[in-house]
């Protein structure tokens, strides 16, 4: 018996092309969110599949589920374990990136033209 669980949640990453594809996914959506606790993933790829029906590719591994309209390279959505990913919907904004302090700010180097924050060293 398996003690590692993951948190499965869906990601829609570009816009869906209609009103029948955004239900579709939707479906998913709410699927997926009544099924989180997993083992394996792969054991939604399945109704995944039986839910997106014909037009789209449904491909998983132990931690992920992909959707892809056939005959396009960008995926549509991902189904992902929500303690180690940051997957977002295509309408949310991104998170900006590079470096951010440090919440312990004993531990942060200096920055240039600022006044040193911790304990000062005796002068020479």
């Amino acid at each position: 018996m398996s003690t590692y669980h993951q948190e499965a949640y869906l990601a829609i990453e570009i816009q869906p092309a209609d009103a029948a594809e955004k239900e579709r996914l939707m479906a998913v959506r709410k699927y997926v969110q009544a099924h989180t606790r997993q083992d394996d993933l792969r054991a939604l790829a399945p109704y995944i599949r039986g839910l997106m029906g014909e037009g789209y590719q449904v491909v998983c591994g132990s931690s992920h589920i992909w959707l892809k309209r056939e005959g396009t390279p960008e995926r549509l959505a991902i189904v992902a374990n929500r303690l180690n990913t940051a997957y977002r919907d295509w309408y949310e904004p991104i998170i900006p990136t590079g470096p951010r302090p440090s919440i312990r700010t004993e531990d942060s180097l200096p920055i240039p033209d600022q006044v040193p924050l911790g304990p000062s060293s005796p002068s020479q």
